[in-house]
């Protein structure tokens, strides 16, 4: 039987500066989160980012850029720790008044 093997299909690109942040906001996560299932993820997603991605080099050899591929439930986990982080944040309305489905 042949083994199918599926690439990540939610890609992104960042450069070296949001990159670093990213890798900030998920170390603060780490050591701030609740749940130890939580802290797990993080774990794993910030291991994954230091492993997996592919970087790109700038005219001088200086890495300028960052390919990054997930799986959606890694994107949706990501998504979920990073919207979490910013809690200092307020809301400024119910945008889910202003939704189209109801």
């Amino acid at each position: 039987m042949i083994e199918r093997v599926t690439n990540p299909s939610v890609k992104f690109m960042v450069n070296k500066d949001n990159f670093n942040k990213l890798m900030t906001i998920l170390s603060f996560q780490e050591e701030n989160i609740v749940t130890e299932e939580w802290k797990e993820k993080v774990s794993k997603l910030k291991k994954m980012l230091l492993m997996y991605p592919i970087p790109k080099k700038d005219e001088n050899g200086d890495i300028a850029i960052i390919d990054v591929a997930f799986y959606p439930k890694e994107a949706s986990e990501l998504i979920v720790l990073l919207i979490s982080a910013f809690e200092v944040l307020e809301a400024d309305r119910d945008y889910t008044e202003l939704m189209k489905r109801k």
